[in-house]
């Protein structure tokens, strides 16, 4: 199959794309998101052909994994999330629209188009594969993945190399990724009477606020950390006697998540609890994939360009165990915003490259 073959199926993936818009994805709301991956699952055995394994979870959504041509060799992995930072209801304000070259609608950047486009290139790969792959389709990328990532991993350790479907970057491909983390600081004092004892109160407010200087030592131009919210006291004349902050951590170098916690709870009188996404590190083998993608590109006249970017992925817990390669997923702009869009022609465009890659690599 060539480009051409892959632009036949644009209206069809588009009005499939339009089907997963309209089914709201909220990464808090299990039973939005077990609808969802229940049809998805049924979908996938439509197009493909293939029943996927439904992975259950107790608290959050279910993932999706499918296997083809398991085998005991390494597999290729392919990750894709199905969950969006929108509420219930955002698609009756936002619906899915086509205007022009661009199509909008919430969780369509990010990234439910990078479904579609997978799906379609594994449909028209499937008979000529001889390679393992296991796609998994996961339900909680978006808070920090703390049920998909154990199960992300552990298919990572068999990897040969993994893929993630997430948008790319104006149609740059991802080799690097900041690591991520939320750190809540809560410091406890002693309540009192502010205006007959204050004496005998201890602020927490105050206390956490004697962190700021600290927090922001900690700064420098491949770590960021931001006091972003900050809450404290329950009445206007009560010492408060707890208070806590949570911080965002933005980092490149593995180990100094460490480093942040091991500062901060050098102090008394104050408890750290976080989650923590490690950085997305390039390895020599993620840039001889990335050459190999290079070449494919060249041989049929696709641009494209290399990123490091700040944000995270569930590709930050594969570069661990195996290369990645992220930002396969469409051409667009405005995630988690009002005006997520993708250009529509980016869809059989990326299915494309990806059904070249899983072909050749």
């Amino acid at each position: 199959m060539n480009i051409n073959d892959f632009y036949n199926y644009e209206e069809s993936m588009l009005n499939d794309l339009k089907r997963l818009i309209e089914m709201e994805t909220p990464s808090y709301n299990k039973n939005l998101l077990d609808g969802f991956a229940s049809y998805l699952s049924g979908y996938i055995k439509d197009l493909i052909g293939i029943d996927p394994e439904i992975i259950e979870s107790k608290e959050n959504g279910n993932d999706i994994k499918l296997y083809i041509n398991k085998g005991s060799e390494k597999n290729i992995l392919l990750l894709c999330h199905y969950d969006t930072v929108f509420d219930e209801g955002t698609v009756n304000k936002r619906p899915f629209k086509i205007i022009g070259d661009r199509a909008y609608g919430p969780g369509i950047f990010d990234m439910k188009s990078g479904i579609i486009e997978t799906l379609y290139a594994l449909k028209f790969a499937l008979s000529e594969l001889n390679k393992s792959v296991v796609l998994l389709i996961t339900s909680d990328e978006e808070i920090d993945s703390k049920f998909s990532r154990p199960i992300i991993e552990n298919e990572a350790r068999n990897a040969c190399y993994a893929l993630v479907m997430e948008p790319s970057l104006n149609g740059m491909l991802k080799t690097e990724r900041s690591g991520v983390g939320t750190i809540k600081i809560t410091v406890h004092g002693r309540s009192a009477h502010a205006g007959l004892d204050p004496e005998k109160g201890i602020n927490a407010i105050y206390g956490l606020f004697d962190l700021i200087p600290l927090i922001k030592s900690m700064n420098n131009n491949k770590r960021k950390l931001n006091l972003d919210i900050v809450h404290g006291g329950t009445r206007s004349n009560v010492i408060p006697d707890t208070c806590y902050g949570i911080l965002d951590l933005r980092f490149n170098e593995p180990g100094d998540d460490q480093y942040v916690i091991k500062k901060l709870m050098e102090n008394h009188g104050i408890d750290i609890s976080y989650d923590i996404r490690p950085p997305m590190v390039k390895s020599k083998k993620t840039d001889e994939l990335l050459e190999k993608i290079k070449r494919i590109c060249i041989e049929n006249n696709i641009i494209i360009g290399e990123a490091s970017v700040s944000g995270a992925s569930d590709g930050n817990f594969c570069s661990y165990y195996c290369p990645v390669i992220d930002g396969l997923g469409t051409v667009g702009d405005g995630a988690h915003s009002d005006s997520e869009y993708i250009f529509t022609k980016s869809l059989p465009e990326r299915a494309f490259l990806l059904y070249m890659i899983l072909k050749n690599i």
